[in-house]
């Protein structure tokens, strides 16, 4: 048994601080249950004993005449932490809590919530909130939330804000889908979201998952898990607290310390959950994974209207969300000329031009047509459809109908997915109700039509991908005299030297370069070297060596070398100076200097607080602040992984040979990216390493200076 279903689904629950008072939730809770008629047991509990709705009102949870599989703690937050000790003594398995005053309220809050974690975890009892609005469960006729209206469904709601869920019922209730399960997560301070998902997973009534996230208390072991579960029923995900002002209403609401919205998106994606930004957005798309099949890879859309704007912004907005558009085959154009007239656009988006308005079988007819052409992957129907009779006569409902019937036929024979937008999406139209009858999405806004369509696209490809596991803990390795001589003199810098060894050593090709400590050394291997040279500073004080002064280009002979060696001691001198910090320098490293590069790239590995390692890989260089051209996974990746990542991002167009340039060796590349990934797994005591610029050429690809961070020890790190 999974350890939630005493919470979910459970056989007795016990309403701690149950009142007589109509208006407070002690009393509704009971009310509630009785009325949804919950099979189970209902223990009022009350120090004032008495009696309920006809229920016996128990002065204490020991008092019971069984042990209640669940605890409604209805009380206020000061006395939860006493209640939930009571309840775990007596054996009550699970618990929810939705009083508000913990920590996302004030520090005397989040001393009470520390306390409440330290019991359930200590006493064993699970814990739903605090600040929740409750649970339900429509299948076994459960509910400590109190929505009369909510009907038995096949959609999960996770939230943290109560009314966004109760948004997500109604609209539920409207489209005729339901209601599975529906948790209040609030301050997430037992029970974490991915544990609501492995129970899910195995709940038969529910065929897809809706969540609004605030903040996860562990989002590694959350991706981790949707990464599996998301092959199975698709997750719908709204983050609140995207902005900066976002961040801080998250964290006034829900206590929720919301982390990098970027690297959030990263990693959803790599879960495999189709994340959405408008709350109208949730319950749409997660009816169309749930029902349609997905876009298959390499097939088009088709966009079929009856007005020309609605099909033109259609393609408009699918385009720029990356969906391909079907090229349709000569013969199926000629076969839609012949069934629609000269007056019909047969190109894609198709305009059936009137014909809908006296006949709207064409609907289903012109379907058919498309099925047959290997470039459809689905129809996105736009316009007026499920209107015809209430907009021309009341003598095409009929036909309308049957045209939905036949619609929805067809698409299940080919499996085609379908979505439907209409102006009359809102109405009592008979012809909608049977595509939704049929599970046709239904959609009354074009543009949360083509994000259905942006999802199903997405999905073919995440299916067709096998879960990528997170690791387990690589074996620890004798950390390497680099990262101990920098513990040794306190330091958490890495210098340039010493991150170029650590990535030697997990593969990585860095260009060549000399440590000099005196000017007699830099003119030993400025002889040594058959090209002008660089020279850099080397030293813990300066991460940043061009602002420091701290850097000579296209040194050439060896008395320049000299003088560029002499001064470079001097600016990063008065550099160190002027920050502050110790005069630290190592020596100098003397570099060749190297052709000019097809591209310069950027690859670090940088440890997120919420997800653990992520990687980043982008335009490099001293822009690379400036155009914020990245592309960001969570750790693992492979090789398939760094390469779709170069394709991501907008320098990947100079990669590829630009206005007859020489393109660069991808390969080459990808062999840098999981080197520096491989070196920050290894060695977990690296909070940070870059590699930037990277030079890419059509041959090879060379790191030319690095940088790393280790992390705090007394913060220690995540793996």
């Amino acid at each position: 048994m999974n350890s939630l279903s005493p919470i979910l689904n459970p056989n007795s629950v016990a309403i701690v601080g149950a009142s007589s008072d109509r208006r407070k939730r002690g009393y509704r809770a009971v009310q509630t249950l009785l009325e949804s008629e919950f099979p189970g047991q209902v223990y009022p509990v009350n120090p004032k004993g008495g009696e309920i709705l006809g229920l016996h009102v128990h002065s204490s949870v020991k008092n019971l005449p069984s042990v209640p599989d669940l605890a409604f703690i209805t009380t206020p937050a000061e006395t939860v932490p006493g209640l939930l000790e009571e309840c775990a003594d007596f054996g009550v398995r699970g618990a929810v809590v939705p009083a508000v005053g913990f920590r996302e309220s004030d520090e005397l809050g989040a001393r009470l919530e520390e306390s409440v974690r330290t019991i359930a975890h200590e006493r064993g009892i699970r814990l739903v909130g605090p600040n929740t609005s409750g649970v339900l469960n429509t299948s076994a006729k459960f509910d400590l939330v109190g929505t009369r209206s909510v009907k038995p469904g096949r959609i999960a709601v996770l939230s943290q804000s109560g009314n966004v869920a109760l948004q997500l019922m109604q609209e539920a209730s409207e489209h005729g889908c339901g209601i599975s399960v529906y948790v209040g997560v609030g301050n997430e301070t037992d029970i974490a979201f991915h544990e609501y998902l492995e129970y899910l997973e195995d709940d038969p009534a529910t065929a897809a998952i809706l969540m609004y996230v605030e903040g996860f208390r562990d989002g590694r072991k959350f991706i981790e898990v949707a990464n599996r579960i998301s092959h199975i029923k698709p997750i719908v995900l709204l983050k609140g607290g995207r902005s900066d002002r976002g961040v801080l209403a998250a964290r006034s609401h829900t206590g929720a310390i919301a982390g990098s919205y970027p690297v959030l998106r990263a990693a959803l994606r790599q879960g495999g959950v189709s994340e959405v930004g408008r709350s109208d957005e949730l319950l749409p798309v997660g009816l169309a994974l749930a029902d349609q099949p997905p876009v298959p890879i390499g097939k088009g859309l088709v966009v079929l209207s009856d007005g020309g704007g609605h099909g033109t912004l259609a393609v408009d907005t699918l385009s720029a969300g990356g969906v391909t558009i079907a090229m349709l085959d000569q013969a199926t154009k000629s076969k839609l000329r012949d069934l629609l007239g000269r007056a019909a656009n047969v190109e894609n988006p198709i305009d059936v031009a009137g014909a809908a308005d006296r006949d709207p079988s064409i609907f289903p007819k012109v379907f058919e047509i498309l099925s047959r052409d290997e470039s459809v992957g689905g129809v996105f129907v736009v316009g007026l459809f499920g209107g015809y009779a209430i907009r021309f006569s009341d003598a095409l409902e009929e036909i309308e109908i049957q045209a939905a019937k036949d619609l929805g036929d067809l698409a299940s024979e080919s499996r085609l997915p379908v979505v439907v937008h209409s102006l009359y999406e809102g109405t009592d139209s008979a012809p909608l109700a049977e595509l939704r009858r049929r599970k046709i999405p239904v959609v009354g806004s074009l543009e949360v039509g083509c994000r259905c369509f942006r999802a199903l696209h997405a999905r073919d490809l995440h299916l067709k991908n096998k879960p990528v596991p997170i690791p387990q803990p690589l074996p620890r390795r004798a950390e390497p005299e680099c990262i101990l001589a920098a513990r040794r003199e306190g330091r958490t810098v890495l210098m340039e030297t010493e991150a170029r060894r650590l990535l030697e050593e997990t593969g990585a090709h860095v260009a060549p370069g000399v440590l000099c400590r005196t000017a007699d050394d830099v003119i030993a291997a400025v002889a040594q070297m058959d090209s002008p040279v660089a020279l850099k500073a080397v030293s813990p004080a300066i991460s940043h060596k061009t602002e420091a002064g701290a850097v000579a280009l296209n040194i050439e002979g060896v008395e320049a070398a000299r003088d560029a060696f002499v001064a470079i001691l001097a600016a990063a001198a008065q550099y160190t100076v002027k920050a502050a910090t110790a005069p630290d320098i190592r020596g100098v490293l003397v570099m060749p200097m190297l052709k000019t590069p097809v591209a310069e790239m950027m690859v670090g590995v940088k440890r997120d607080p919420d997800f653990g390692p992520i990687l980043t890989v982008g335009a490099g260089g001293i822009h690379v602040e400036i155009m914020h051209d990245t592309a960001i996974r969570g750790l693992p990746v492979g090789r398939p992984e760094a390469l779709e990542m170069l394709n991501e991002i907008r320098i990947g167009s100079l990669l590829n040979g630009y206005r007859g340039r020489p393109a660069a060796n991808r390969e080459a590349l990808a062999d840098i990216i999981l080197a520096i990934a491989a070196c920050a797994l290894i060695h977990p005591e690296i909070e940070e390493i870059e590699a930037n610029p990277v030079f890419a050429y059509e041959d090879r690809a060379l790191i030319v200076d690095a940088r790393a961070f280790l992390n705090d020890l007394s913060r220690g790190h995540k793996q």
